[in-house]
């Protein structure tokens, strides 16, 4: 007999690849990391059974977006902390892309800039989807894999009724 919590542990993995299949679908793969990061604790507080799912803290940016006034960079502002974590990341992002150290720097800057304009995602960054969005992946994956969670869920916490249902009965008799 299965618990609930290992119901729930399917259910998770369910909800994982959707999203890593929304993910890719969306463009958002480069090394791995959003999708390597997605994981799941089952635990209990009181009677309740509590799934929590956890990513890597930027995805709420690729998920949701960033507004162009809350993008972190100011053309030709120096902020003296020496070096940006923001223009850091562009530059590794186009290090991956296999370009030069200095290409990656100076297209770190154009797309900062563009960033600024545009806010993220760019409406250039749509010819890498594959479903025309580059927002809303988890909500997306969620709609996508609702049937296919709701039957493995029923059908996991019928069972587990039906088994203590049978087990009960069979003490009373």
């Amino acid at each position: 007999m299965r618990t609930p919590e290992e119901i729930m542990k399917g259910g998770a993995v369910i909800v994982n690849a959707g999203i890593k299949d929304e993910s890719r679908a969306q463009g958002h793969y480069l090394t791995g990391g959003l999708e390597n990061s997605l994981s799941y604790v089952v635990g209990k507080l009181g009677p309740l059974r509590i799934l929590t799912g956890t990513a890597v803290d930027y995805t709420r940016f690729v998920n949701n977006g960033v507004a162009a006034g809350r993008v972190p960079y100011s053309p030709g502002s120096r902020s003296g902390a020496g070096t940006s974590q923001y223009i850091e990341g562009l530059r590794q992002f186009w290090i991956l892309r296999g370009k030069s150290d200095k290409e990656a720097l100076a297209l770190a800057f154009a797309t900062a800039n563009k960033h600024k304009q545009e806010g993220m995602p760019t409406s250039a960054s749509k010819r890498y989807s594959s479903t025309g969005q580059r927002t809303g992946m988890i909500e997306a994956a969620m709609t996508k894999k609702e049937q296919e969670l709701d039957a493995y869920m029923s059908v996991g916490f019928d069972n587990l009724v039906e088994t203590v249902f049978q087990k009960c009965k069979s003490e009373t008799i």
